[in-house]
C-alpha cells in the first residue's frame, strides 16, 4: 500500500467523514455565508436583522428563479446548522454590495434577514 492509501484508510477507520458531503453543501460554503451585524450577538425571533451575503457565478447568476431557489435553500441549511430563526424568516431587503462597503470576503449580494416571532 502507498502512504496516500494508508492515510485515506486510516482516516476512513477513524470515523472522519468529509465536511462538504454534496455538492450543494460545497457550494452553500464556496458561495454564501452568515454574517451578523458588528453591533451586537445573534439576533433574537422578530428583533434583529443580519445579513446573508453571497457571491454570484455563472452557475449561481443574479437574474434566475434556479439560482435565487439555491439561494434560498442555502440560507435555510444556514439557518438550520445555526438553530436561528426556528420559526421562520423574512428577506427585508436584497441589494448588491456598495463600493466603498466593508465587504472582506468579496461578495456580491447582501440579503437583510429578519426572524420571524415565534
Amino acid at each position: 500500500m502507498t502512504g496516500l492509501a494508508l492515510v485515506a484508510g486510516a482516516l476512513l477507520a477513524g470515523g472522519c467523514s468529509p465536511t462538504f458531503v454534496t455538492p450543494s453543501t460545497y457550494n452553500r460554503h464556496r458561495y454564501s455565508e452568515i454574517t451578523l451585524p458588528r453591533d451586537g450577538g445573534q439576533p433574537k425571533a422578530g428583533s434583529a436583522t443580519f445579513f446573508f451575503d453571497v457571491s454570484l457565478s455563472a452557475e449561481f447568476p443574479e437574474e434566475g428563479e434556479a439560482a435565487e431557489a439555491e439561494r434560498m435553500k442555502w440560507l435555510e441549511e444556514w439557518l438550520h446548522q445555526r438553530s436561528m430563526c426556528l420559526a421562520g424568516f423574512e428577506i427585508v431587503n436584497k441589494r448588491r454590495f456598495d463600493f466603498m462597503e466593508d465587504n472582506p470576503a468579496r461578495r456580491d449580494l447582501r440579503y437583510e434577514v429578519r426572524c420571524k416571532a415565534g
